[in-house]
Formats: structure tokens, sequence, C-alpha cells
């Protein structure tokens, strides 16, 4: 499989998530409605007037109120999307904040440890050899799993992040 398969391939598996996070919203919006509403209907067994006085007003289908479906997506769509901006505007500034948030420790070029002048001359060459600015470093001291990344959303704004088990045991 070649490069452009592999980002068609990427393009089809973003679609599917995009559609299964609608999903979930959707889902989420299902399941606070019949909980509230169970809750709710559930408090006026103990008010039978109240409960009369409702039947009357709505009809027998008192469970089905969109006021208050609309009310509940409208909730939910401000949580979901409160925390999509929250995280959004937080990682806007580069691939830094992700690595930050993650235990890295950035690596400084002046560094006395052999294995983090190693990783850094790698990724210094890479870059070089790719035409593309040297990207600060990341070390996850507390992984000892083998793992690296690279984020950021421009070529001046990444980052690469590895474990302390990659450099070690690679």
């Amino acid at each position: 499989m070649n490069f452009f398969e592999h980002q068609d391939r990427a393009r089809r598996k973003t679609g599917m998530l995009v559609w299964l996070f609608i999903v979930a919203v959707a889902g989420l919006i299902a399941g606070t409605y019949v909980l509230i509403m169970s809750l709710y209907l559930g408090g006026l067994e103990q008010a039978s007037q109240q409960r009369e006085a409702l039947i009357n007003q709505f009809g027998p289908d008192t469970f089905w109120r969109p006021d208050i479906l609309l009310g509940v997506a409208l909730a939910v769509f401000l949580v979901v999307g409160g925390g999509s901006l929250f995280k959004t505007a937080q990682l806007s500034g580069g691939g830094e904040p992700l690595a930050l948030s993650l235990g890295g420790r950035r690596l400084l070029n002046d560094s006395g440890d052999q294995v983090e002048r190693k990783v850094l001359n790698v990724v210094e060459e890479m870059a070089l050899a790719s035409g593309l600015p040297v990207p600060p470093v990341f070390m996850m001291d507390r992984e000892q799993g083998i793992n690296a990344f690279a984020a950021g959303y421009q070529p001046e704004d990444a980052v690469i992040g590895v474990t302390r088990g990659c450099v070690e045991q690679l």
C-alpha cells in the first residue's frame, strides 16, 4: 500500500469517526432525556393530583415532551461543544501543549546525557534530510513502553515526543 492509499484510508476512517461521534451525541441526548423523564414521571407518581393535571393537560402519553427534549439537546450540545472548544483552544498552541500534558520534558541541546544526545541527533538529522525545521524533542521519563509521536499543526510548531522505553530499548 502506498502513501496515497494510506491517506485515502485515513480519510475514510476519519469520516467514520465523525459519524460515530454524531451517533454518540445522539445517544447521549436520548439517554439523558429518558433519565430525566423517568425521574420526572416517577416523582409525579408521588403526587397523583399533579399527575392527573399533567395527563389532562398533555394527554396520557406524557413521556413525549418535545420542549424537554429540546432543552436536553441544547444542554448536551453546550456541554459537548464547550468541552470541544476548550480542548481545541488548549491544543491550538501546536504540539508543545500536548507533549507537556503527557508529562513530557523538553530535551535541551546542551544535555550531558548520552541517550538524550543520541535522540536529539537522530531527530536533527531526519529533519535536515527532509528539509524541515528541527522540532523540539520531549522525553516522557515515566513511560517505559516503546512509543513516539509527532504533534503539531504546521512544521513550525511541531514537536517530537519519545518515551524513556523507546530511547533505552531501541
